[in-house]
């Protein structure tokens, strides 16, 4: 059920790996669900900061409902399912900040690193 859901959100891709789907393409929007032979391991999401479809959001969040499911992401936080949270969280991410001024989080993170030595 949870493969025919995403199948009607993003493409899926040729399957390369047991164990592992994807749908969607990496360098955009893309789900990876990670499994072994009984049970889903990891479901991982990536929405594309530079392109943010709210059609796509809102569907990722009615699966994630549908399956009493939360975000979380890299840092920790968690996301409750919905659209404008996950927007939220998206903006305020780091990729987010480097589509908006890819120059000044440069700037930002060589200054970071000098302040850590």
């Amino acid at each position: 059920m949870l493969f025919a859901k995403l199948d009607m959100l993003l493409p899926e891709k040729p399957r390369y790996y047991t164990g592992l789907r994807v749908w969607g393409d990496e360098p955009s929007d893309d789900i990876q669900v990670s499994f072994d032979d009984e049970f889903i391991e990891e479901i991982q999401v990536r929405f594309d900061a530079a392109d943010i479809s709210l059609p796509l959001i809102g569907g990722v969040c009615d699966v994630a409902r549908h399956f009493d499911c939360v975000f979380a992401t890299t840092e920790g936080a968690i996301i409750q399912p919905s659209r404008e949270a996950v927007v939220r969280t998206v903006l305020q991410s780091d990729a987010a900040h480097f589509v908006q001024d890819p120059q000044g989080f440069i700037e930002k993170a060589v200054r970071l690193d000098q302040e850590d030595r």
